[in-house]
């Protein structure tokens, strides 16, 4: 059975709408979702899981003076409603007073997208199955053994508050991923995102992730140093996401933790270096409205290597003085306003003529289990996985046992000596990143991690 998504959409909609109706606080928000997601999991070159499931979430956040409460449910009924409404007040009436708290944000005109494939509506269960049948045989074919997942989501959600936001939409998206493994040492990853299934060609995602595996056999070792990298897009997004949580908002511009604090306009990163927020572009995932209902827009954050600004919402806009940009994340939220269509610009090399430019160097495929070493210069530290490789007189010679890094991004992005013209999209099937392959003339490998 086909999903709607336009019944979704109204569903979300009518519910938001009906909760604002019923809470008796002296301002209320209410954000409803109405979700539909499935999940087909694969291991040792078999389904094992697979699971659907519908849901719809309310949260509502009641203001009295300047004191806010939140409460949530996945109860729809009236009485249900209210009860949320009514725990959303009583915990506003307990909550300090804030006095920066501007209020809600009034009415603004949001743009209208279309965001759901008709694809990815019709990816059901038995094509889910397909997907990873020829997925599997990409790899039980060499003698590999693979691991992965295939999921897709469609939403409808939903703001109203009682200033008169009243906006919904409707999205789609998918994902897929694979881990191949072979008997020596090899393994190889790929996964692939897109607003529609019906672009998604399995075997091909297979065949990417079993040729890793196989090309990765019997890897050796490198001294710790600082190399030249080429970073797949799917190394470039953790990258970047980490940028943009960690230095990209007006709270961490303010309290000092940003990279940019105090920097604005200056030359931070390469001029090859371009970063946008772009909820509005054609082929954007997602919405074109915060979780406060307010429009989103366009923001330009890095421009070739210059800071230039950072997102906000209603509170930050009215604590720094800077326009709201529209982004706000669900209340209650400690991270501030944050950039959840990030863009990095491309170039116009080839993955293989970054490759050919480089005497000796690492071509790392991704990084697993990256964490935060220093906030504000955005140090990183973490290891490769699925697919590292010695670059040597312009090719890929010998595959490398994982390596441990520690580096700061911002200092990575000042040396880049190459960006790809294709990009791709990395991350959830909701909100991913759309990225490059790049060439940095420095990262810094401290160790082996096998």
């Amino acid at each position: 059975m086909t999903i709607n998504a336009h019944e979704m959409q109204e569903r979300a909609q009518a519910l938001a709408t009906r909760a604002v109706e019923l809470s008796t606080a002296d301002s209320t928000e209410v954000v409803a979702a109405v979700s539909s997601s499935a999940l087909t999991r694969f291991a040792d070159n078999r389904i094992h899981q697979n699971v659907a499931e519908d849901n719809s979430e309310i949260s509502v956040r009641a203001v009295v003076g300047t004191q806010v409460g939140v409460a949530a449910t996945n109860r729809t009924d009236d009485d249900s409603l209210r009860a949320c409404c009514d725990a959303a007040l009583a915990a506003a009436t307990s909550a300090p007073a804030d006095p920066d708290f501007p209020g809600l944000p009034g009415v603004s005109p949001v743009e209208p997208a279309q965001r759901v494939a008709s694809g990815t509506l019709a990816f059901n269960a038995e094509a889910r199955a397909a997907s990873v049948r020829s997925i599997v045989d990409q790899s039980a074919t060499r003698g590999l053994i693979c691991a992965g997942g295939v999921k897709s989501t469609v939403q409808g959600l939903a703001v109203a508050n009682s200033l008169g936001i009243d906006v919904a939409q409707s999205t789609s998206g998918m994902r897929a991923t694979v881990l191949s493994m072979g008997s020596n040492g090899g393994s190889g990853w790929a996964s692939f995102v897109s607003r529609d299934a019906s672009e998604f060609t399995a075997a091909a995602l297979g065949d990417e992730a079993a040729t890793l595996a196989e090309r990765s056999e019997g890897p050796r070792d490198l001294e710790p140093g600082s190399y030249a990298v080429v970073l797949a897009p799917e190394a470039v997004a953790d990258l970047v996401e980490f940028l943009g949580w960690l230095s990209l908002g007006a709270k961490a511009l303010d309290e000092g933790r940003s990279f940019m604090t105090d920097h604005l306009g200056e030359q931070l990163m390469s001029e090859r270096i371009s970063l946008i927020d772009d909820a509005l572009a054609p082929h954007a995932f997602g919405l074109t409205f915060d979780f406060e209902g307010v429009a989103k827009s366009r923001v330009a954050l890095i421009e070739s290597g210059v800071g230039r600004t950072v997102v906000t919402d209603s509170y930050w806009s009215a604590r720094t003085g800077q326009a709201n940009t529209g982004h706000a994340l669900p209340a209650p939220n400690p991270y501030g306003p944050l950039p959840l269509n990030l863009e990095m610009s491309a170039g116009d090399a080839t993955i293989d003529e970054l490759i050919a430019s480089v005497d000796r160097g690492v071509y790392v495929t991704r990084f697993h289990y990256v964490n935060v070493e220093d906030p504000v210069p955005v140090t990183l530290t973490g290891m490769t996985r699925d697919g590292t490789f010695m670059i040597e007189n312009g090719r890929l010679t010998a595959p490398l046992k994982n390596l441990r890094f520690t580096q700061g991004v911002v200092t990575a992005l000042n040396d880049v000596r190459g960006v790809t013209r294709d990009r791709e999209w990395i991350g959830s099937e909701t909100n991913p990143v759309l990225v490059p392959g790049l060439l940095l003339g420095g990262f810094a490998f401290t160790g082996q991690t096998s």
